[in-house]
């Protein structure tokens, strides 16, 4: 299978997207054509073939999105922000917010459904089928993890599981390339890198893996789902963890043995890590000072904030005021 099989799959989902041929295939920013719908597309083809797609965008009316391709690809894919149903080849899967995916996929038709006025925010990193199989020959698991081998007889095959934490800060990097020449590319490789390395290592092969312990019905998802958006909606003066039971309808064990098997950390640990997100958002759009965005994503000690945007990020929250 060629490099351009995937660049064709993304093509397609372009076309249907914007409504408009997606041209060049190098590293573009697409936005919409239609003035009711807004944000965009960012695109990075780099020169082993891999595809990195940043999407940022919401709808005014409800979408329905169609791609159907012989070719076959695989693709890491990781929520950050949503909501909307996925229909590929019989199989059916809703978008879930922190979550990341492996989807394997050959001969496909699909269906993605978005719904209206809801933020829409994902990055995938498309995988050449060549690349992948060449990964797995120096793994020693071509017969087992090539991608027929992981297909078998199916057109889809998917796993999925919480972000992983200490892959956040990479997340943030890959979205703000500090590089806007052809350097872009390498860095853009370099960073998509270390995500397949982290994620296919506990797909394929269960490192650093988090097992299931806990039996949780639908209506207890659904309750922790609910939590999460508490959290994020009182990010500046967030509830304690039993208002938090409270409010989300789950008991105070369910809630943190099941919310970290949902998203991979713990309730407030999670809570810093999108506080420290938000911080670097603001600060990168140049809206507030680094002392006022402290306070608007709730620290009231500026040194707290700092000392944990460093240990976050590596860098202090003024260089990325000095940035803009």
């Amino acid at each position: 299978m060629t490099r351009k099989s995937i660049h064709n799959i993304y093509n397609g989902y372009f076309n249907a997207l914007f409504e408009t041929p997606a041209i060049r295939d190098t590293t573009e920013r697409m936005h919409f054509s239609q003035p009711s719908d807004h944000g965009y597309v960012d695109r990075v083809i780099t020169s082993s073939g891999i595809e990195i797609v940043d999407s940022d965008y919401r709808f005014t009316e409800d979408r329905l999105i169609r791609v159907q391709s012989e070719a076959a690809m695989i693709e890491l894919s990781f929520c950050l922000q949503g909501s909307g149903e996925v229909h590929v080849t019989g199989n059916s899967h809703e978008l879930v917010p922190d979550s990341c995916s492996l989807q394997l996929m050959r001969d496909f038709q699909a269906e993605f459904h978005y719904r209206s006025a809801e933020p829409i925010r994902l990055l995938s990193i498309g995988v050449p089928v060549t690349l992948f199989d060449s990964w797995m020959v120096e793994q020693g698991s071509l017969h087992t993890c090539s991608l027929s081998g992981l297909l078998d007889t199916q057109s889809f095959r998917m796993f999925r599981m919480p972000i992983l934490p200490e892959t956040s800060r990479i997340l943030v990097q890959l979205r703000d390339c500090p590089y806007h020449t052809s350097m872009r590319r390498l860095y853009a490789e370099g960073k998509a890198l270390e995500l397949l390395s982290a994620y296919l290592g506990a797909f394929l092969f269960e490192q650093n893996h988090t097992k299931r312990s806990l039996h949780l019905s639908r209506t207890d998802r659904e309750s922790i789902r609910r939590a999460r958006e508490i959290i994020l909606e009182q990010m500046a003066n967030p509830p304690s963890l039993i208002e938090l039971s409270k409010l989300a309808g789950i008991n105070e064990y369910k809630l943190k043995v099941g919310f970290k098997e949902e998203y991979g950390t713990t309730v407030f640990a999670y809570l810093r890590n999108k506080r420290l997100e938000k911080a670097w958002e603001i600060m990168r759009s140049g809206e507030s000072s680094v002392s006022q965005t402290a306070t608007m994503v709730g620290y009231n000690n500026f040194s707290h904030f700092a000392e944990a945007f460093r240990k976050q990020y590596g860098i202090n929250p003024s260089e990325i005021i000095k940035k803009r």
